[in-house]
């Protein structure tokens, strides 16, 4: 299925984030996602019918270990969230109230 990607598109995804972008910025995620689903759109293509599914693509199931590291500082993380109160961010009701 050929998706195509627009900046209503991009409108509705900003919305359901809860986020507000730039004209550029929006401009600019119309590009990549456009460029992520190209890429996709060319996987579909190939011929994987005598491929077995992986199941992880590490074999061997080598990881890099988990580093502790600072967390993102409260106003970062949240700094583009439409709505936010006392640090938090708030999101649409799901109890219709």
């Amino acid at each position: 299925m050929k998706v195509s990607v627009d900046e209503e598109l991009v409108r509705k995804l900003e919305s359901l984030a809860l986020i507000s972008l730039s004209p550029e910025e929006r401009r600019e995620i119309v590009k990549d996602l456009s460029r992520i689903l190209d890429f996709f759109n060319k996987i579909d293509e190939i011929n994987l019918e005598d491929v077995e599914p992986m199941f992880h693509p590490l074999s061997q199931g080598r990881l890099r270990k988990d580093q502790p590291r600072d967390p993102l500082p409260r106003d970062e993380a949240i700094k583009n969230a439409k709505k936010k109160k006392d640090g938090y961010i708030i999101g649409p009701s799901t109890t219709g109230g």
